[in-house]
């Protein structure tokens, strides 16, 4: 049980870091670089529930993602984490920091953090189609990618405000 409320406890302040997090990133910024690819989203709703602490700071978002054969989604980041389903196709991923691939099929599904960093790419013959599940900052338009340049940022910023907000009494 004890472990149970250390998860929540986290993952509250991990929500509530990532939902500053956008507010406090400059403006302007690289695009991540993809070819091939056309993203649709699909839903996008604020976090509301028993978690009080995330109500209103964060947003569920659901994104279709189609990959044409030989396209691909370069190096990036996410602002926060999700889920993804492989709903057609296939795509592998390349993690960038151990050259490992990770070969994804039609009803798998795969998890990014956030702070990872993970390529895709269609080897494929047909489209693949992804089924992403992610939390982001509330309000939050456009992209959830964050291209390599702005990791420290990310990075100064998440720790920062997870020691406000997690320590705060």
């Amino acid at each position: 049980m004890k472990a149970w409320f250390f998860i929540v406890g986290a993952l509250l302040c991990l929500g509530a870091a990532v939902a500053r997090l956008d507010s406090q990133m400059p403006a302007s910024h690289s695009a991540v670089e993809m070819t091939g690819v056309k993203p649709a989203l699909k839903m996008q709703t604020p976090v509301e529930g028993f978690f009080t602490a995330l109500n209103g700071k964060l947003d569920l978002r659901a994104t279709e993602v189609e990959v044409e054969p030989g396209g691909s989604i370069k190096d990036h980041y996410h602002f926060g984490p999700g889920i993804r389903r492989m709903l057609a196709g296939e795509v592998t991923l390349i993690f960038a920091d151990t050259k490992k691939e990770q070969l994804v099929r039609a009803g798998e599904y795969f998890y990014e953090p956030g702070d990872v960093n993970i390529n895709a790419v269609n080897r494929g013959k047909e489209p693949a189609k992804i089924l992403i599940v992610e939390l982001v900052p509330s309000g939050l338009k456009g992209s959830a990618m964050v291209p390599l340049d702005r990791r420290a940022e990310l990075a100064a910023n998440g720790s920062r405000l997870k020691e406000e907000i997690c320590s705060a009494k």
